[in-house]
C-alpha cells in the first residue's frame, strides 16, 4: 500500500498526470470542432474522470510541496506560485459547483427579476391525488455520448421509474413505415384567400386540421362541416359539397359529387372550393420518428422510458439548450408525469427595469457601432432604486451578481444581459492569480532559486540570462500598386494637417493626428502607397467618388475576401456594395452583433472590424470627421463639421458651409493660391472663435512633429537587431572564449544609449501633448515598460553582458506589441469587448513569452547540431558548451513559462471583466493551457528518472514549441472557437511544415545516435 501511495504522489505520477491533462484537453478541442461544444463537455470537461484527474493532480502538488519543503524561507517564492495553483483549483471548484450563469431578457419599459440559466436541466414532476413529487438534475446532452439519466419518484405509495433511452440533437421529424403504426397522409395545399403561399402538412388517422376555409378530417363519420378521409382497402374521401379532380399532368377537371365516397389517389390534385390539395404521400401504417438533421436551430428530442406498476410507456420530450422549453405530459398508472428539458428560470432578490436600449449606428451603412442598456435597479427590500448604464466593459455589480451587455432584440426594443453569480469563486481565483504572479516575479530575483543558481553557473562563461526575440517583417502584398490615385498636392495637405479638429472624445488635436489614426485604421499602414496620411486623408475628402474605387480597406480574412470578390488583402469601398448600391455585409454584421461576445468567432470579429473600417471610410468621404468649425453660441464648446447646421449668420455661416467644397474645387482645378487662402481662412476662424480652448501653437507643432517622426515604431526594430546580434556575439564567446566581444559591447552601449535618449524624449513629448503621464492606456503603458526594461539593462550591464542584450530585445518586443495596438486606434465611438486594457496587457505578455520560448528552440537546435558533430577530439568541449547552453535554455524557458502562465490568466481576468467567465474552455485558452502544461513538464523532467539527460531536455525544448505553434496558428485556422478564423473547409497544411517536421525528426534521431555513442554515462540535468 505504501508503495502504491508513494508512486501515486511521486514526481513520476505528477508527470503522467500533467501529460494526461494536456492530452485530454487538447483532444477535447478537436472533439468540439467536429461534434460541437456539448460533445466536448460531455466526453471530457464535465466527465467524472476529468474531475478525478484534476483532484489527483492537486493532491499530488500539495504532497510534493511538503516533500520538497517549499515552505522553507529560502523557497518562499517557489512555494507561493505552486500554492497558487492549489488556490486556483479551489476557486474553480467553487465556480463549478456553487456559481452559476444565466441570461436576463428585458423589453423596454418592463421589469424582471428572472434569469434563464446557461446550463440545461431535466425537470421531472409527478402528480396524483393532489400530491406532487419532483426532481431536477443538471445534464450535458451530446450527440456522441449517451447521456446517462435515471430517476425514481415515490408518490402516493406508487413508484415511477424514469430513464433516458436516446437523445437526438437537431431533431427532424420524418414519417417511417411501421406495421404497428396508423395511416398518415403527407399533403400540400395552395390557393385559398386565407392562405399564404404553399402549405405542407400531415394528417394522421383520427386527426383533423383546418386548411384554408375547409376542415379536413382523417377518420370519423361523414358530416356537413368537414371533408372526411377514410382508409380500408383504398383511400377514400367524402365532401359535403361538390369538388373536382385533376391529374398532375394537367388533364381536364372531373366533377365529384357531394356526400358520396370517392376513391382518391396520391399525386392528384383536388379542388375544394378554391383550396387545391395534393396527397403527396400516403402511408397505410406508419409512425412519426425523429432523426438528426442539419438545422442547428432545431430542438433536441429526448426519448424517456417511463415505468410504474405494470405499465411501461415511451415519452418524447423536445427541448433546447438556449431557451425554456414546454414540458411534455403523460398519464401512467394514474400518475401525471411531466418532463421538461432545457434551461431553468431562476429568480434573483432584486429587479432590473429597462428604461431604454440604445443602439448607435454608423451613418450610411446603418451598421451597429455600439449599444447600451439604460436600466433601473430596484431592490424593494432595501428601498433602493438606482439608474445604471450597461455596455461593453462597463458592467453592473450588485449583491454578488454581475450584469454584462450581451445582445439585443432585432427590433431594438429589448436587451439581453448575461448574468454571473460567482462572488466567492471569483475572489478565491483572483487571489490565486495574484500570488501566482507575485511568486513568479519574486522567484526571478530570489537568490536561492534554481533560476539564480543557473545564472550564477553560466556567469563564469559570460552567460546569465537570454531573452527571446521576434524578427518581424512586413510581408503583406502591396495591393493596387498600379492604380493612378487622385492625390492632392503635398504642400496643401501638410498645411491642412495643421488645422485643429475635435475628435469623438472631445479632444482638440491637429488634423494630422486624426488623419494618421484614420489611415492606419483603414489600411493598417502608416502610409498608403508611399503617400503620407495627411495627403491621403484630404484627397479622400475632396475626391470621394474617385477614391471609392481604390483598394485600400484591409480585409484580413481570406474567406471573407473571396466572398466579396476581392483578390489580395485590400478591397475598395465599391467592393462592399452590390449593383443596387446595397451594403453586402449588412446581414453578416447584424448576425455577428446579435451573438454574445463570448460566442463570436474570429470570423465574426473580422466582420465587425472590416465593417468598422468601411464605416470610417464612409465618414471620411462625407466629411463627418471634419469637426473643425467651433460654434461660438454652443455652451458645451462643441465643434461641428460643414454638413451640420451651426447657429451663425451672414458671411460666417456661408464660409462654414462652403469652405471645404471650395477648397476641393480649388485643389482639383490647380488653383493652389486660392486653396491656401481657404486653409488660412479656416485657421483664422478657429482662432477667432476658440482661442481660449485650443492648444498652444508650440503644443500643436510638437504633436505634429511627434506624429511625423513616429519614434517608437522606428525604435523597436533597432532594439531587436542590436539585442539579437549581441546575443549571437555572446554565444560565440561561450563557444570560443577568445572572441573579442569587449569593443562590440561598448559600441552597442553607445548606440542603445542614443536610442534610450530618443525613447525618453518621445515619452516626454507624449506626456506634454496628452497632459498626463504616459501610462493611461495599453499603448502608453507598453512604451513605458519598454523604457523601464532598457533602463534596467543599463543598470545591470556591469553584472552581466547579457543583461543589456536581453533587455534590448525585451524592449524591442514590448514596443512591437505596443505598435500592434497603435496600428488599430480607436477613431470612432465603437466600444467593443476587444477595447480593453486587460486585453492589451494579456496579449503583450503572452506574445513576449512566445519569444522567450522560441529562443529555447534555437538553443535546442544548436545543441542537436552539436550532438551530431561530437567526436573523440571535441567531446569535452561540446559537452561543456551543450551543458552551458542548456542552462541558458532552461532560464529563458523558465521566463517564457512564467510569462505564458501570467498572460494566460490575465486573459482570464479580461474575459471575466468583459462577459463574466474567466475560463470557458475555448480552444485558444485551452491550447494556451496545454502549452503551460507541456513546458511545466519539460522543466520538471529533471525530477523524473529516465528523463534527466541533457539530450532529453534538448529534444523536449525543441519539440515543446509545437504546442505554441498550435496555440498561435492551429487554433486560428483549424479549430472552431471564439479566436478562430476558420470558416468552411480548413486551409491545407503547408507543404513546408511536413518537411520541417521530417528534418527535425531526422536531426533528433541522428543526434540521439551520436549522443549515445559518445556518452556511455549520459550526463544528467542537475535537479
Amino acid at each position: 500500500m505504501n508503495k502504491f501511495l508513494n508512486f501515486l504522489f511521486s514526481m513520476q505520477m505528477m508527470g503522467v498526470l500533467i501529460i494526461l491533462f494536456a492530452f485530454s484537453i487538447g483532444t477535447a478541442t478537436f472533439i468540439e470542432n467536429d461534434f460541437g461544444t456539448p460533445a466536448a463537455r460531455a466526453l471530457v470537461y464535465d466527465a467524472w474522470w476529468f474531475e478525478l484527474m484534476l483532484l489527483l493532480l492537486t493532491i499530488n502538488l500539495v504532497v510534493n510541496i511538503f516533500r520538497y519543503k517549499l515552505f522553507k524561507k529560502e523557497k518562499w517564492s517557489i512555494f507561493l506560485f505552486h500554492a497558487a495553483f492549489v488556490i486556483i483549483f479551489i476557486g474553480s471548484a467553487v465556480t463549478r459547483y456553487i456559481g452559476y450563469e444565466g441570461n436576463m431578457h428585458i423589453r423596454e419599459g418592463q421589469t424582471t427579476n428572472q434569469i434563464t440559466t446557461t446550463s440545461s436541466y431535466i425537470d421531472v414532476q409527478a402528480q396524483t391525488n393532489g400530491k406532487i413529487s419532483q426532481v431536477s438534475k443538471k445534464v450535458t446532452v451530446s450527440s456522441v455520448k449517451t447521456t446517462e439519466y435515471s430517476d425514481d419518484l415515490d408518490i402516493d405509495n406508487k413508484n415511477v421509474k424514469i430513464s433516458l433511452k436516446t437523445m437526438i440533437p437537431n431533431a427532424q421529424s420524418i414519417i417511417a413505415q411501421d406495421m404497428n403504426g396508423s395511416p398518415i397522409m403527407e399533403m400540400i395545399a395552395v390557393g385559398n384567400a386565407g392562405m399564404t403561399g404553399m402549405q405542407n402538412f400531415t394528417l394522421e388517422y383520427n386527426e383533423q386540421k383546418k386548411i384554408g376555409g375547409n376542415l379536413l378530417a382523417f377518420g370519423g363519420s361523414p358530416n356537413a362541416n368537414s371533408v372526411v378521409f377514410d382508409y380500408s382497402d383504398s383511400l377514400r374521401m367524402i365532401s359535403p359539397f361538390e369538388f373536382s379532380e385533376v391529374s398532375m399532368m394537367g388533364e381536364e377537371l372531373i366533377p365529384m359529387t357531394a356526400n358520396k365516397w370517392h376513391v382518391v389517389f396520391p399525386k392528384k390534385l383536388y379542388d375544394l372550393k378554391g383550396t387545391k390539395i395534393v396527397i403527396k404521400n400516403f402511408f397505410p401504417a406508419a409512425k412519426y420518428k425523429y432523426i438528426q438533421g442539419e438545422d442547428k436551430n432545431a430542438p433536441t428530442v429526448l426519448v424517456f422510458d417511463i415505468k410504474s406498476g405494470n405499465e411501461q410507456k415511451d415519452m418524447i420530450v423536445k427541448g433546447a439548450g438556449n431557451y425554456v422549453s414546454k414540458a411534455s405530459n403523460l398519464m401512467i398508472n394514474g400518475i401525471n408525469v411531466s418532463i421538461a428539458y432545457g434551461p431553468k428560470i431562476l429568480e434573483i432578490p432584486f429587479s432590473l427595469k429597462l428604461n431604454k436600449f440604445i443602439l448607435d449606428r454608423y451613418p450610411g451603412s446603418n451598421s451597429p457601432s455600439s449599444f447600451a442598456s439604460e436600466v433601473t435597479l430596484v431592490d424593494n427590500a432595501k428601498g433602493i432604486e438606482q439608474d445604471h448604464r450597461i455596455f461593453m466593459n462597463n458592467i453592473l455589480k450588485y449583491e454578488g451578481f454581475r450584469f454584462f451587455q450581451a445582445s439585443y432584440d432585432t427590433d431594438e426594443k429589448g436587451t439581453v444581459l448575461s448574468v454571473n453569480h460567482d462572488q466567492w469563486g471569483m475572489r478565491i481565483t483572483y487571489f490565486g492569480y495574484f500570488i501566482l504572479m507575485l511568486g513568479m516575479a519574486w522567484s526571478l530575483i530570489n537568490p536561492f532559486t534554481r533560476f539564480k543558481k543557473l545564472g550564477g553557473k553560466s556567469k563564469s562563461r559570460k552567460a546569465a540570462i537570454l531573452v527571446a526575440f521576434l524578427m518581424v517583417g512586413n510581408l503583406l502584398p502591396a495591393s493596387a500598386q498600379n492604380q493612378v490615385l487622385p492625390i492632392v498636392p503635398l504642400k496643401q495637405s501638410l498645411e491642412f494637417g495643421k488645422l485643429l479638429v475635435q475628435d469623438n472624445g472631445g479632444r482638440f488635436e491637429p488634423i494630422n493626428t486624426m488623419a494618421s489614426e484614420v489611415i492606419r485604421k483603414i489600411t493598417k499602414k502608416n502610409k498608403f502607397q508611399g503617400y503620407p496620411a495627411d495627403q491621403v486623408f484630404l484627397s479622400m475628402i475632396v475626391n470621394p467618388q474617385q477614391w471609392q474605387t481604390v483598394a485600400m480597406i484591409k480585409v484580413g480574412n481570406s474567406e471573407l475576401a473571396k466572398e466579396l470578390g476581392i483578390s489580395g488583402k485590400y478591397g475598395s469601398f465599391r467592393h462592399f456594395l452590390n449593383e443596387q448600391g446595397q451594403y453586402k455585409l449588412s446581414k453578416k454584421v447584424q448576425d455577428a452583433y446579435s451573438r454574445k461576445p463570448s460566442q463570436r468567432t474570429g470570423y465574426d470579429k473580422e466582420i465587425i472590424s472590416v465593417d468598422e473600417r468601411i464605416n470610417i471610410t464612409y465618414m471620411v468621404f462625407t466629411g463627418e470627421f471634419l469637426k473643425i468649425f467651433p460654434d461660438p453660441n454652443d455652451d458645451m464648446r462643441a465643434w461641428y463639421n460643414p454638413i451640420v447646421e451651426i447657429t451663425l449668420t451672414g458671411d460666417d455661416s456661408l464660409f462654414v458651409k462652403k469652405s471645404i467644397l471650395m477648397l476641393g474645387q480649388a485643389l482639383n482645378n490647380g488653383d493652389f493660391e486660392n486653396a491656401d487662402n481657404y486653409i488660412a481662412g479656416i485657421k483664422t476662424y478657429q482662432n477667432r472663435f476658440a482661442q481660449n480652448v485650443i492648444p498652444s501653437p508650440v503644443k500643436q507643432k510638437i504633436e505634429i512633429l511627434y506624429n511625423n517622426i513616429n519614434i517608437f515604431k522606428k525604435l523597436f526594430p533597432y532594439y531587436l537587431l542590436i539585442g539579437f546580434f549581441l546575443i549571437i556575439f555572446l554565444v560565440i564567446q561561450i563557444i570560443n572564449p577568445k572572441f573579442p566581444v569587449k569593443w562590440i559591447m561598448r559600441a552597442a552601449m553607445l548606440i542603445l544609449g542614443v536610442g534610450f535618449i530618443l525613447h525618453t524624449t518621445g515619452l516626454a513629448a507624449r506626456w506634454y501633448i496628452a497632459g498626463h503621464a504616459p501610462w493611461s492606456n495599453g499603448f502608453e503603458s507598453m512604451t513605458y515598460v519598454a523604457w523601464a526594461c532598457l533602463l534596467s539593462g543599463f543598470i545591470f550591464v556591469k553584472k552581466s553582458d547579457f543583461a543589456l542584450a536581453a533587455t534590448s530585445i525585451l524592449a524591442g518586443l514590448t514596443l512591437f506589441v505596443a505598435h500592434l495596438s497603435w496600428m488599430s486606434p480607436e477613431v470612432t465611438n465603437l466600444v467593443p469587448v476587444l477595447k480593453s486594457y486587460w486585453l492589451t496587457i494579456h496579449v503583450a505578455i503572452i506574445t513576449a513569452s512566445y519569444g522567450f520560448l522560441a529562443l529555447a528552440v534555437v538553443l535546442g537546435m544548436i545543441n542537436l547540431f552539436l550532438f551530431n558533430l561530437q567526436n573523440k577530439n571535441n567531446l569535452d568541449r561540446i559537452k561543456y558548451t551543450v551543458t552551458d547552453l542548456n542552462r541558458i535554455s532552461e532560464m529563458t524557458m523558465t521566463i517564457g513559462l512564467y510569462f505564458l502562465t501570467i498572460g494566460t490568466f490575465l486573459g482570464g481576468i479580461w474575459a471575466n471583466e468583459s462577459w463574466g467567465r474567466y475560463w470557458g474552455w475555448d480552444p485558444k485558452e485551452t491550447w494556451a493551457l496545454v502549452s503551460i502544461l507541456v513546458y511545466s513538464f519539460i522543466l520538471h523532467m529533471r525530477f523524473i528518472p529516465g528523463l534527466k539527460s541533457v539530450y532529453s531536455f534538448t529534444v523536449a525544448s525543441v519539440w515543446g514549441y509545437s504546442s505554441i505553434l498550435m496555440t498561435y496558428f492551429g487554433v486560428n485556422y483549424y479549430l472552431a472557437g471564439m479566436h478562430s478564423y476558420a470558416k468552411g473547409d480548413p486551409v491545407p497544411v503547408p507543404t513546408w511544415v511536413y518537411y520541417s517536421v521530417a528534418f527535425i525528426l531526422i536531426l533528433s534521431l541522428t543526434a540521439y545516435y551520436n549522443y549515445k555513442k559518445h556518452n556511455t554515462e549520459p550526463e544528467e540535468v542537475e535537479a
